[in-house]
């Protein structure tokens, strides 16, 4: 028996609301670093993402109507380079999300494998959740939800850090330096 399919919008105000209430273990939300950032300039726009201890998301811009747009943030894992430094991501939810994965690029700059040095682009290939998101989400389909969805921007997040981990002892760019298309 087939399960219904969930629309794109209703996942990701799913995903959004997930995300602006904290919902989860431990879970819980604070204005995103680029707002508090700019409280000083002329606009202040508040933008909450969910914070999970090593990952947050939320939408780049809270006018963005079709939730295409989304910042997201890694805390760098401990006992390594990456020790200490915080990233920053953007992803694109795709209008064939959730049965595509999301577009994911580093914002900061990052020597890991699978990540492209020009232009910080995340090669779907080199992280397992990204590398099967179509497969599980065909699955998925065909078969009743499990209680957590694992398809989403957090799981996706939560797996490149993972990914971060196992290359902890690559040399890193200076801390701070940005993709040349983001400074």
């Amino acid at each position: 028996m087939a399960v219904a399919q969930v629309p794109r919008n209703f996942k990701l105000l799913a995903e959004l609301e997930k995300g602006e209430k904290g919902m989860g273990a431990g879970a819980s939300s604070f204005p995103c670093w680029r707002c508090v950032m700019n409280a000083g300039l002329t606009i202040l726009v508040i933008c909450f993402i969910r914070y999970t201890g090593a990952c947050s998301y939320g939408l780049e811009d809270p006018e963005d109507i079709l939730m295409t747009h989304w910042t997201g943030t890694i805390w760098g894992p401990p006992h390594g380079n990456h020790e200490n430094r915080i990233y920053e991501l953007k992803m694109e939810c795709g209008a064939n999300y959730p049965k595509e994965p999301p577009v994911i690029h580093f914002v900061s700059q990052i020597n890991l494998p699978g990540v492209s040095q020009t232009d910080g682009r995340v090669d779907p290939n080199y992280v397992g959740i990204l590398r099967d998101w179509t497969r599980i989400s065909a699955e998925l389909s065909r078969n009743p939800r499990p209680k957590e969805d694992p398809l989403s921007l957090e799981a996706a997040l939560i797996a490149i850090r993972k990914y971060m981990e196992e290359h902890k002892k690559l040399p890193q760019p200076p801390e701070g330096s940005k993709y040349p298309m983001y400074k």
